[in-house]
């Protein structure tokens, strides 16, 4: 059996800032371009492009040095390459590779309600801070009938975010949601595809992925290193 030699990325270093580069043969898709540029200020692009020039998905996202942080923007995969090419979850790789090189200690982003189960597949969880936020959250856990236990929880916190006028509360009550949102996103990450699309949340919120979670995920990230031909371990 032919053994494919996985790709090493190339690295360059941009305003103190570690950057990759690769090409990557893909069995469907031929030889695809990954990039990583430097746009303005602390804000860099991941790019990855398809043989003819065509730009198969894009990562926009600002490194933080001082701070230890990344901020993802927006990671977006074009239409007619959604999910069976896996170019969101090469992207995702890519972000994981610029964290360790740079030595970060966390990244940081807003998800759509529609993104959310893509991010926390790989390790991100809520950091949900904003009051509309919460609720909206609430709402969407309060109302799923296939969990009782999370969904009476859900709504003896909205009761107290009705009855709180502690600001200091009311912001414990967002981390609070956070830790019982984590809770119901494992649970639905277990149904199959249909029912993990039943009940979609109502709201985006911001999510975060740490490096400790990296760290204990290490197995499956470096696996999937693998699969995609790239010659990178954490």
């Amino acid at each position: 059996m032919d053994i494919k030699p996985l790709t090493k990325p190339v690295w360059k270093t941009f305003l103190d800032a570690k950057l990759c580069s690769f090409m990557l043969p893909k069995k469907d898709l031929g030889v695809l371009r990954a990039e990583v540029s430097h746009l303005r200020d602390a804000n860099f692009a991941t790019n990855i492009f398809a043989e003819n020039g065509e730009r198969l998905g894009k990562d926009f996202f600002a490194i933080y040095p001082q701070d230890k942080k990344m901020f993802d923007f927006n990671i977006e995969t074009a239409k007619n390459y959604r999910k069976k090419f896996r170019i969101g979850e090469l992207l995702r790789l890519v972000s994981i590779m610029e964290m360790f090189e740079n030595k970060i200690n966390y990244i940081q982003l807003y998800s759509r309600e529609t993104a959310i189960y893509f991010h926390a597949k790989y390790g991100f969880k809520s950091d949900i801070t904003r009051f509309s936020h919460r609720d909206k959250t609430l709402e969407t856990i309060a109302g799923d009938a296939r969990f009782v236990d999370l969904a009476q929880k859900a709504k003896a916190i909205i009761k107290e975010v009705e009855r709180c006028r502690v600001s200091v509360r009311l912001r414990e009550l967002c981390k609070i949601t956070s830790k019982l949102t984590d809770e119901y996103m494992q649970r639905v990450q277990l149904l199959s595809k249909d029912e993990l699309n039943a009940h979609p949340f109502k709201e985006g919120f911001d999510m975060i992925l740490t490096k400790e979670t990296v760290l204990e995920k290490k197995d499956m990230f470096n696996k999937l290193f693998k699969q995609h031909g790239i010659d990178y371990k954490i």
